[in-house]
This record gives C-alpha cells, structure tokens and sequence, in this order.
C-alpha cells in the first residue's frame, strides 16, 4: 500500500514538472505568431529568462501552486480541527492508546442515559448481572412498557429461562393487542 502511494505521488510531481515546462514551451513557441501577439511573447520570454527575473518567477510561481495544491488538498480532506477525549480514571491495565480517543464531529454532551437505554445496552453486550440490576433500579411501570419488556424477553432467552421469556411474550402480546 505505501509503494502505491509513493509511486502516485511521484507521478503527481512528473505531471506538474511536465506541466511547467509545456507552459514555458507554449510561451517559447508563442515568440513564433507574427504582429503583436508575436512581440509581446517574444517580450515576456526574454523577461522570464533573464536570470534574476527567471528565479523570481519560478519561486512565484512555484508558491502559488503550492498555495493551489493545499486549497485543493483541505477542501478535499475537510477541516482539521478534531476533538480529543481522554478517559482519567481508565484501569492501569488499559495502555494509554487507548485512553484517548479522537473525534470528527463534536461529540454529544455527557448526560445520564434512561434506564432503558442502560439496559439495551447491557443485553446487547451480554453483561447480564448489569442488565438484572438496571431492572430492579426500573419501577413497574417502566418495566411494563414495550420496548422495555422486548429487553427482558431477550434478557431471560439469554440466561435460559425459556418459561419466563413465554410468559413474558404473552404479556408483550396482551399489552399490545
């Protein structure tokens, strides 16, 4: 991969080297028109060449596409601002790459999650005993509601209680219908 990427980079740096020098050749052979047009390149070639104004011009000219190419590149990549998170109280263990963690977009506020969410989240990476206490912090009535019971469904299918997860879908079912 990184030999494709330099051998692209290299032909970038041939096409506009070459492109340089079929600019300059344009305006050499522009000396050639006849009239006006013919003198004022004849002119302009005799400035571009002459030694101190060549250098200058090039240097100019070589800071602009410079200028030119980096426009194109952050308009391409987008912008460089990220924002960078650590976690403080991460266990000893935890190496520090992964203590930190970098973000495109401004990451959303921190804020207290419903119970609801907790325990989606907790069913769906299969830690169980969390799932169990974020239902005995729920009241009746959050336990009750549909989405809540499709996790308790899932939670008891999980941890083998097949007669628990029936009677909770005939429950499911009975609120719904």
């Amino acid at each position: 991969m990184a030999r494709d990427e330099r051998k692209r980079q290299v032909a970038i740096g041939a096409l506009i080297i070459a492109g340089v020098a079929g600019l300059f050749l344009l305006l050499v052979m522009a000396t050639g028109l006849p009239g006006l047009a013919g003198e004022f390149f004849t002119r302009v070639v005799g400035i571009v060449t002459t030694p101190f104004l060549m250098e200058t011009s090039v240097i100019i000219l070589g800071f602009i596409l410079v200028l030119l190419i980096n426009h194109w590149r952050r308009h391409r990549e987008g912008d460089e601002l990220v924002y960078l998170d650590e976690v403080k109280d991460a266990p000893k263990e935890v190496p520090d790459q992964a203590r930190w963690a970098i973000y495109r977009d401004k990451p959303l506020e921190a804020g207290n999650p419903a119970l609801a969410d907790l325990l989606e989240g907790a069913v769906a990476i299969g830690d169980h005993e969390s799932a169990i206490e974020i239902l005995d912090a729920m009241s009746d009535e959050e336990r009750h509601q549909p989405e809540v019971m499709r996790q308790r469904i899932a939670l008891a299918k999980a941890t083998g209680k097949d007669e628990l997860a029936r009677r909770l879908e005939a429950e499911l079912a009975e609120l719904a219908g």
